[in-house]
C-alpha cells in the first residue's frame, strides 16, 4: 500500500524559503533518484501549478465524476511522470483544482500513455480523442495528423472523422475503432474529408437540419458516391420540408432512404447523376455506386 506524504512538508525541509521552483525541482530529483521504491508512493498537494499538461486534449465535462469527487473524495491518485506531466487523471485534477481540493498523486518517471492503456485504470473511460492524442505524443505521424484535425474541427464528431479519415464509406466502424485503440491507424482520406466539411457546413447553414452524428454519417455515405452532386443535394434539401423535427426519431436506414429519394427526385433511371440503390429481401439498403476517387489523397 502506498505511503501518504504531504508535498509541502516533504519539500519545505529542503527548499529555501518555500521557493516554488525549488519545490518542483527537489520533488523531481527525489523521484528520479529511486524510481523503484517511490513509484507507488502517494503524495498530496494543493500546488496545482506544479502539474503540467502533456497535450492540449479537451476536458470533457463529467458531472458524475465531479459529484463523486465532492461527495466521496479522490479515491484514485492521478499519475504523473518525472516531468510532472499528467499521464492519467487530467479530469480529476481539473475538478479538484476547480473546487480547491487537495490532489493525491503518484510519480512514475517512466510512465506514458501506453502505461495507462495497459493498466486500464482511468477513472473516466477514455474517449477516442484520448487514444488519438496519446499515440500522437508517441510520434506516430498518422496520429499526429489526425490529432491536429480533431483539434481544429468543431463541426463533425470525433468518431465520424476517424471513420471517414480512414477512407471508410459506410458499414460498421468496430474494426477501425479497435485497431485505432491498439495504435494502428492510417489517416488516408484527409483531403476528401476537408471537402466534405465545407459541404456539410453549407447544409447546416442553408437548411433547417440539425448537426447530429447520424446526419453526418448519412450525408457522408452519399457524398462519397462517384455520381454525387453537391449543388443538387442542397437544392433538393432546400425545396423539401425536411427539418430537425421532421427527422426526429428516424433510424439511420430511414434517413438514408429519405435523403436518397430527396436527392434523386424525379430524375429518370438513366440520369448520369442518379444514385442507384437497392433494398434486398432482408430489408438491407445497398448503394452500388463506386466510391468517389481522390487521386491526391
Amino acid at each position: 500500500m502506498g505511503r501518504y506524504l504531504e508535498v509541502a512538508c516533504f519539500i519545505d525541509k529542503k527548499a529555501p524559503d518555500g521557493n516554488q521552483v525549488h519545490i518542483k525541482k527537489y520533488l523531481q530529483e527525489d523521484y528520479n533518484m529511486n524510481t523503484t521504491s517511490n513509484s507507488n508512493e502517494i503524495l498530496t498537494t494543493t500546488d496545482y501549478d506544479m502539474f503540467r499538461k502533456i497535450s492540449n486534449r479537451k476536458i470533457t465535462e463529467n458531472p458524475k465524476l465531479e459529484e463523486e469527487l465532492l461527495s466521496e473524495g479522490q479515491r484514485q491518485p492521478i499519475l504523473v511522470n518525472g516531468n510532472m506531466e499528467v499521464i492519467d487523471g487530467q479530469h480529476r485534477l481539473y475538478y479538484l483544482r476547480k473546487h480547491r481540493k487537495p490532489v493525491r498523486f503518484i510519480v512514475d518517471p517512466t510512465a506514458n500513455f501506453k502505461t495507462v492503456i495497459s493498466m486500464n485504470t482511468s477513472a473516466v473511460n477514455w474517449a477516442l480523442q484520448d487514444y488519438v492524442y496519446s499515440f500522437s505524443l508517441e510520434g506516430d505521424p498518422e496520429f499526429i495528423k489526425l490529432a491536429n484535425f480533431l483539434e481544429e474541427n468543431e463541426l463533425l464528431s470525433d468518431r465520424m472523422i476517424i471513420i471517414a479519415g480512414s477512407g471508410r464509406r459506410d458499414g460498421t466502424a468496430t474494426p477501425i475503432i479497435k485497431k485505432l485503440k491498439q495504435g494502428d491507424y492510417v489517416f488516408s482520406n484527409e483531403k476528401q474529408l476537408r471537402a466534405f466539411c465545407k459541404f456539410y457546413e453549407r447544409v447546416l447553414n442553408e437548411t433547417k437540419l440539425p448537426n447530429k452524428p447520424f446526419l453526418q454519417s448519412v450525408l457522408w455515405t452519399l457524398y462519397t458516391t462517384s455520381v454525387f452532386d453537391e449543388n443538387r443535394m442542397l437544392t433538393q434539401l432546400k425545396k423539401s420540408d425536411l427539418t430537425s423535427e421532421a427527422i426526429e426519431g428516424f433510424s439511420k436506414k430511414k434517413l438514408l432512404l429519405t435523403f436518397l429519394e430527396t436527392y434523386n427526385g424525379r430524375w429518370s433511371d438513366d440520369h448520369p447523376s442518379l444514385i442507384q440503390y437497392f433494398i434486398n429481401r432482408k430489408g438491407a439498403l445497398t448503394i452500388p455506386s463506386l466510391p468517389k476517387q481522390d487521386e491526391d489523397n
